[in-house]
């Protein structure tokens, strides 16, 4: 046969009709035999690789992650971190996952008693417990009740009851702090502010589920280290109270009128207490100072203080209570001038002192 019989036997073979006549130069005839050339080569048996496939990941597929079961919870809270030792309380709702058992897996919430109802299984405790805890007393009622020999359970926190620790007594801002894991005492008080001037070095914690009469003592100082504070931890529930420090005023005619904060335990006598408020001035009538004392029934009495025979040694000192105002009055002030109503009017505007 000859060539161009050949090479049209090849283009009927392909369903091209054509005769060799139709071209009209050699330069057409080669481009038809390549184009047929082409047309007979065996096609690539590999899979080309898609746009976002590299030759690594053809050679090497990657394993996709199993999809999560249909009843499994569709989202769960990641827990902060140290909620894991949080205990749980009334209110709180956690999902529930029984491996061995998906008909067990759901989210429950704990009713007023601390308690879940798991279906087939009952009433479980779990209120007070940790999540790591709950899950082993998961796992022990599903041995008990028979439903699972080797049961492996995981909870996780999906919504906390409402829970707070109460602060009140002398900080900047008394109130609540809601809080899904313990915290430092340190932490909860900066959380309020701080302890305001007249607070004392005496903490008091209640913590949830103890006696009401009992209360864990603290002693806090912000001027000084506070590993008490750092050690002692909060859990949601407690309360946290600061005390009131025992405290003096001296006003009137003194160098340094003022509140003075005694420390913890601490007492003050008269002569103590002007020393604090760096003597009399020049203008006080020293024979009129008195003490404004506050008794148990809500009334205030006057105590005189002979404070000249005091100074000259012929009288002790009078010793002073917390909340005592020593008042000295100045020469020009008269007697009846001074009343219970004036000098409790100079407290609120006293600068305040700590006793070294």
């Amino acid at each position: 046969m000859l060539a161009g019989d050949a090479t049209m036997s090849k283009a009927r073979y392909f369903g091209i009709n054509l005769k060799l006549g139709d071209f009209s130069s050699s330069s057409s005839y080669l481009i038809l035999m390549i184009g047929m050339i082409l047309c007979v080569l065996p096609a690539p048996s590999q899979t080309p690789l898609s746009v976002s496939q590299s030759p690594v990941q053809a050679d090497h597929p990657t394993h996709q992650q199993a999809p999560l079961p249909a009843n499994f919870p569709p989202s769960l809270t990641i827990a902060p971190e140290g909620i894991a030792n949080a205990k749980l309380m009334p209110g709180s709702s956690i999902s529930v996952r029984v491996f061995e058992e998906a008909d067990l897996d759901g989210s429950y919430r704990l009713n007023n008693d601390g308690m879940i109802f798991l279906p087939l299984v009952g009433a479980i405790q779990v209120g007070s417990l940790s999540l790591r805890d709950a899950e082993v007393a998961i796992e022990k009622k599903l041995v008990s009740a028979g439903i699972l020999i080797n049961p492996h359970v995981v909870v996780n926190l999906v919504d906390y009851g409402t829970q707070s620790v109460v602060i009140a007594g002398e900080v900047t801002s008394p109130g609540r702090i809601s809080t899904l894991a313990p915290l430092r005492l340190q932490e909860v008080l900066a959380m309020v502010g701080g302890t305001t001037p007249v607070a004392s070095d005496q903490v008091l914690v209640h913590h949830l589920g103890q006696p009401s009469g009992s209360a864990e003592v603290v002693h806090y100082n912000p001027s000084e280290g506070n590993s008490a504070a750092l050690d002692t931890v909060i859990n949601p529930g407690d309360t946290v109270f600061v005390k009131k420090a025992g405290s003096v005023y001296v006003l009137g005619a003194v160098n340094r009128p003022g509140g003075f904060i005694m420390q913890e335990e601490g007492t003050l006598n008269v002569v103590q207490a002007l020393a604090l408020a760096y003597g009399t001035a020049p203008e006080a009538a020293i024979p009129r100072v008195r003490i404004l004392r506050k008794g148990s029934n809500g009334q205030y009495t006057f105590i005189p203080v002979p404070l000249d025979k005091i100074q000259k040694g012929k009288a002790d000192p009078t010793p002073l209570q917390t909340e005592d105002i020593v008042y000295v009055p100045p020469s020009t002030l008269k007697e009846v001038g001074i009343t219970a109503r004036s000098m409790l009017s100079g407290v609120p505007g006293a600068a305040v002192y700590r006793v070294p």
